[in-house]
């Protein structure tokens, strides 16, 4: 039987309370986690072999991958080793790269349903955007980042440091860039541990209320924007958002206040900090990197593409919500991290790539 055996069996946290030092397992160093790959597992012939056939018996049924349960992906000895994956997103490192999935032998209609069955064996999945997307596609449409009405992935800007609306975020590498688009990893328990040694103010303003736009995805009743701290506590847990394009753009919404100078002061320190804490990770054509929100952030740098559409930069996304039971979260975060829901979205499971056009 297969097993990952992540930095969980080794480590363990501390209860957590603010403006203390936070010890959490996701709190490592960029330099210990280039110096090693253990946090990444290769997928061997058994496991393809296991993912394939779940994959047909799929097909045999006739089972739309909307409609997939865990259940309909059946991984024999697979399944566990994906349990000790989500363990290490909980209790370990935060993040995980499994390896060699053979994107272009099965295709995209295959490999869809394939990253959309692994993923059911960490949680559910939920929308990613007013359309109602599950299965996301990240791509240079031509769009512009600056536009409060438009998200990065969409681009091929270098996008600021953020985590994503759910538990877990997955992304499965179909094409790689031209040139550059690396993708960069940074534990926020590091981030806020040098905050806070730094200056313990400025993390009690990340503490405070913040705004945050919603792209125009804005749910029944609810404003254009949504309120939580940068950083958060509850039950003795750690969590954080990332200081991103989200509450810049939100900036100008009917009412939002302007920022402070104290809260200026705090972002600008922890954008300079997060780049101390980042490191860069090789992702290759058929690696899958799963990254728990809570306590990871995520970027990825500029990039020039291909000019031919077949050989474009073309990566999948998951949201995952954990449905085992995840980290404890202060109502007003647990709130914003279902997800994108608006009235009238209808879910859909886009197999080939879909430019999504929001209303700010």
């Amino acid at each position: 039987m297969p097993t990952f055996a992540g930095h969980f069996t080794t480590s363990r946290r501390q209860p957590a309370q603010p403006l203390e030092p936070v010890a959490d397992p996701a709190g490592w160093q960029p330099a210990a986690i280039a110096a090693t790959e253990d946090w990444a597992y290769r997928l061997t012939p058994r496991d393809i072999g296991e993912i394939t056939a779940a994959i047909e018996r799929a097909e045999r049924r006739g089972v739309e991958i909307l409609d997939m349960t865990r259940a309909d992906f059946p991984l024999p000895t697979l399944a566990a080793l994906l349990l000790d994956v989500r363990q290490e997103l909980l209790e370990g490192r935060g993040f995980v790269y499994l390896r060699g999935l053979p994107v272009a032998e099965l295709g995209l209609a295959r490999t869809a349903i394939a990253y959309f069955g692994l993923g059911l064996h960490l949680g559910a999945p939920v929308p990613q955007n007013s359309a109602g997307h599950l299965l996301g596609h990240v791509r240079d449409f031509g769009v512009t980042y600056d536009d409060p009405g438009r998200r990065g992935y969409q681009s091929a800007a270098a996008l600021g440091f953020h985590c994503d609306h759910a538990d877990y975020v997955g992304l499965l590498c179909l094409r790689t860039a031209k040139s550059g688009g690396a993708s960069r990893v940074a534990s926020a328990v590091t981030l806020y541990n040098r905050m806070l040694a730094e200056r313990p103010d400025l993390v009690a303003e990340l503490l405070g209320t913040f705004y945050w736009t919603r792209h125009g995805e804005t749910p029944p009743g609810k404003p254009p924007w949504y309120t939580q701290p940068v950083f958060s506590f509850e039950r003795g847990y750690f969590s954080a958002r990332g200081v991103s394009s989200y509450i810049r753009k939100a900036q100008g919404l009917p009412g939002v206040p302007p920022f402070t100078p104290a809260q200026e002061e705090a972002m600008a320190l922890y954008r300079k900090l997060v780049e101390e804490c980042a490191v860069d990770l090789d992702f290759r054509e058929g690696d899958i990197q799963f990254l728990h929100n809570h306590v990871m952030l995520h970027s990825r740098r500029a990039y020039e593409d291909f000019a031919e559409e077949e050989k474009k930069r073309h990566l999948l996304r998951l949201w995952l919500k954990d449905d085992r039971g995840g980290r404890p979260l202060p109502a007003d975060v647990a709130e914003n991290f279902c997800g994108v829901t608006i009235a009238g979205q209808v879910l859909t499971v886009p197999v080939e790539p879909v430019e999504v056009v929001e209303t700010a």
